[in-house]
C-alpha cells in the first residue's frame, strides 16, 4: 500500500539530525572573520580584522577547520538519508489497523514504539479510511496524525497472559460470557500476532535491501566524528573575537538542544545558551 506524503520529524533521527538548522551557522558566521595567509616561514597564520589585528591561536584554526568539515559530512550523510526516504516512500507498508494504538505519538506522548518512516522518523497518516477502530468524531478532528503500534513480542505476550487466565462468573451467564471473551481475545492476539510478524518482517527486510540501515550508521558515525571534533575545538584556547566565536559555533551546534531549551531560563543554564549566542553573533557581526 502506498504511504500518503509523510513530514519530516527529527525526533525520529540520531541526535545530531536535530542540529541540521544549525548547520548554517558552523563555520558561515566564523569562518569569514579570518583569513589563513602564509608566514615568511610557510606556516600558516590567521590574520583577523580586529584592531589588534592579532594573530589566533593556530590549533584552534586547524580544530575548526576539521569540525567546519565533519558538519558538512554530517549534511552529505543525512542528505543522502533523506534521500533513501524520498525513493523508497512509496514502498514502504502502513501498519495494519489492527496493530495501531494511541494517535498522536509524534508528540511523543508514548514510551512504546511508534509507526515510523524507513528511515526512523514519525510516519503521519491520514486517518480518513481507519474506519475499523476510529469514530467519525475522531477522525474529523485528527485528520493526521502518528499512532503507537503493537509489536509482535508484545503481543505473544499478551497471548500467554490470556492462555493462562481462567474465566470466572458469579452465574452460568456470566462465566458464559467470560469464557467467550477470553476465547475472542485469544483469537484477537493470535491475528495481530501474524499480522506483526508480517509487518516487521517487510519493513525489516526493506530497510535491508534499500541501505536505510547502512545510511543510518553512517549517520552515527558521522555524529559521533562531528562531537569530537567539536571537542577538540572546546580544549583550543582563544586569543581573538573570531577564535570565541569558532568555540560558540561549536558549541551551538553540539549543544542545540540543551541551549534551545534553556534559551529563556532565568537561571544559570539560560545565562549560558543566551552568552553563547552572543558570542556567536557578536563574531558574525565582527567579520562583516
Amino acid at each position: 500500500m502506498p504511504n500518503p506524503p509523510i513530514p519530516a520529524a527529527a525526533e525520529g533521527l540520531p541526535c545530531a539530525i536535530r542540529r541540521t538548522l544549525l548547520f548554517g551557522i558552523a563555520a558561515a558566521s566564523t569562518a569569514a572573520a579570518i583569513t589563513v595567509a602564509p608566514n615568511a616561514q610557510g606556516a600558516d597564520v590567521v590574520q583577523t580584522q580586529s584592531r589588534a589585528d592579532r594573530a589566533e591561536n593556530p590549533e584552534l584554526v586547524t580544530a575548526y577547520q576539521k569540525f567546519d568539515a565533519a558538519c558538512m559530512e554530517l549534511k552529505r550523510a543525512h542528505d543522502e538519508l533523506e534521500w533513501l526516504a524520498d525513493e523508497w516512500r512509496h514502498q514502504w507498508p502502513l501498519a495494519p489497523e489492527e496493530l495501531l494504538l494511541g494517535a498522536n505519538a509524534q508528540d511523543g506522548r508514548y514510551p512504546g514504539p511508534a509507526e515510523r518512516d524507513i528511515i526512523g522518523r514519525y510516519l503521519v497518516r491520514d486517518t480518513s479510511a481507519l474506519t475499523k477502530r476510529l469514530a467519525p468524531k475522531f477522525r474529523r478532528g485528527n485528520p493526521n496524525t502518528c499512532f503507537a503500534l503493537r509489536t509482535a513480542d508484545e503481543e505473544r505476550e499478551l497471548l500467554k497472559r490470556w492462555s493462562r487466565s481462567t474465566p470466572k462468573g458469579r452465574t452460568e451467564k456470566a462465566l458464559a460470557r467470560n469464557r467467550a471473551y477470553r476465547i475472542q481475545a485469544i483469537k484477537e492476539c493470535e491475528l495481530r500476532i501474524q499480522l506483526a510478524e508480517r509487518y516487521e518482517a517487510e519493513t525489516s527486510r526493506l530497510r535491508k535491501v534499500s541501505g536505510a540501515d547502512a545510511a543510518t550508521l553512517r549517520v552515527a558515525k558521522a555524529d559521533t566524528r562531528l562531537l569530537a571534533a567539536a571537542n577538540d575545538v572546546s580544549q583550543c584556547q582563544a586569543r581573538t573575537l573570531a577564535g570565541l566565536g569558532m568555540k560558540a559555533d561549536a558549541l551551538a551546534v553540539t549543544a542545540a538542544a540543551l541551549i534551545k531549551a534553556t534559551e529563556f531560563d532565568p537561571g544559570p543554564l539560560g545565562q549560558l545558551a543566551r552568552f553563547v549566542d552572543s558570542v556567536a553573533d557578536v563574531a558574525g557581526r565582527a567579520a562583516v
